[in-house]
């Protein structure tokens, strides 16, 4: 086989034809140019097959509207009985006003109360039934996710064991929460509400620990009874109240924020709007 040689131009040698003089090492070829690459970009995707394509728009698309739309709030039968106690419980702080005010007589407003008060008994031992098993399994959850996560942590659960058990772990407490919120909140007032309502009932406690039995014309029982059920409303408000305070604290967190400059007008409106909407519910 004959071997074709040309004379370097660089050193005058004669060298094997290639891309280099086996010389002096100049370059003799200059490196073709990458016309196939810059081909293979610009070239169009492969079509794909006619069946692929039938197949593909045979898909239905998914709607998650109607899922939405059949959804329902996982909180309907908290909010049922809620609403139960909170009708009662203001048709029983009319009747108080209507005494105080001397608008009803002592015979009826003390069959009346009475009534009002064993339906109200009724429905708040229910939901305290239901608020003592939610908390109980939200406790059960919290320490289980602690457990699971140090199990995690020392290698005796893998990832995706551990991501799943803790994903249905947060499902059901992100589920059994607002079931809480709306049971904590007996009497169903907005939280914007609840220092009206706070203030009536502390004068209608100071106005029965300020007025003797006869000039109510009460037995001392009833009116021990009626005191007792006036602080108990006052102890299922606190819950509300420190809602209430706490939710006031980040408005004005917030507004010293906008004053100093740290947020735009625009950003201030926006959160003050978000956290305004939360005074404005009852859970």
């Amino acid at each position: 086989m004959t071997v074709q040689r040309i004379q370097c131009p660089n050193c005058g040698r004669s060298t094997i034809k290639g891309k280099f003089c086996i010389y002096c090492g100049y370059t003799l070829e200059e490196s073709p140019k990458q016309e196939k690459a810059e081909i293979a970009i610009t070239a169009e995707p492969p079509q794909q097959p006619a069946e692929v394509e039938e197949m593909e728009q045979a898909i239905p698309a998914a709607k998650p509207e109607a899922t939405a739309v059949a959804e329902q709030p996982a909180e309907v039968e908290e909010r049922r009985l809620v609403e139960q106690l909170a009708g009662v419980y203001n048709w029983w702080i009319k009747l108080i006003e209507l005494f105080l005010e001397k608008d009803v007589t002592p015979d009826v407003f003390q069959e009346l109360y009475q009534e009002y008060q064993s339906r109200i008994n009724t429905l708040d031992e229910r939901r305290r039934e239901e608020i003592n098993r939610i908390e109980k399994r939200l406790e059960e959850l919290t320490s289980s996710l602690e457990k699971l996560k140090v199990r995690h942590d020392i290698g005796e659960i893998p990832d995706r064991q551990y991501v799943t058990q803790k994903l249905e772990m947060d499902r059901e407490i992100n589920r059994l929460k607002p079931k809480l919120n709306v049971l904590q909140n007996p009497f169903n007032l907005r939280l914007v509400e609840i220092p009206v309502f706070k203030e009536k009932i502390e004068n209608m406690l100071g106005r029965f620990e300020g007025a003797t039995q006869e000039e109510l014309q009460l037995s001392g029982d009833l009116l021990t009874s009626i005191k007792n059920d006036l602080k108990k409303v006052l102890q299922d408000l606190e819950v509300l109240v420190e809602q209430h305070n706490r939710i006031k604290k980040e408005l004005d967190k917030l507004e010293v924020r906008y004053k100093i400059g740290e947020l735009s007008k625009e950003e201030y409106l926006a959160q003050k709007q978000k956290i305004e909407r939360q005074l404005e519910s009852s859970s």
